[in-house]
């Protein structure tokens, strides 16, 4: 269940509108929608009434569709190439053998270099980055249910 107001109908973070819903603000609906259709919702009644379409209140413009869709696109291919020289990196080469010896690594690389790429990859660990204790969790609110290990301590208590 849920209810128009002056923005329409609120589904999944978005406002959906339709001219039939003028002046019924506080009214119960329903909501069915077609899982792929997310550009609009069918809005019922709570006994199942059909009452009107609802289209998205503030969708994109067609111009602003394809520039997200081609600025995707060159994002995927730029992931693409670096997932690509990635992988070729990540290969071990070693050189060309005819007797049977100690197998000998190509690809030479100097310490600075080593440190370097070991320094930019640590900088991309967002885990790593990740500063949990810098700002401590607020406490609950006094109506939550929580367990004793975590309420504040009352003045009896800390006696």
């Amino acid at each position: 269940m849920r209810k128009l107001s002056s923005h329409g109908v609120r589904w999944r973070g978005r406002d959906y509108l339709g001219a039939w819903m003028a002046g019924q603000a506080g009214r119960r609906v329903r909501i069915r929608h077609m899982p792929h259709h997310d550009h609009e919702i069918e809005v019922c009644d709570p006994t199942g009434r059909h009452l009107g379409t609802a289209h998205l209140a503030d969708a994109a413009t067609p111009e602003q569709l394809d520039e997200l869709r081609r600025t995707r696109t060159v994002r995927a291919r730029r992931l693409r190439e670096e997932a690509k020289k990635a992988e070729a990196l990540r290969r071990q080469r070693f050189a060309p053998a005819t007797t049977p010896t100690p197998a000998q690594r190509l690809g030479a690389v100097t310490t600075a270099e080593a440190d370097q790429e070991l320094a930019a990859a640590s900088d991309s660990d967002m885990a790593a980055l990740a500063l949990p204790d810098l700002i401590p969790h607020a406490p609950p609110p006094d109506d939550w249910n929580t367990p004793a290990s975590l309420r504040p301590a009352t003045r009896e208590e800390k006696r």
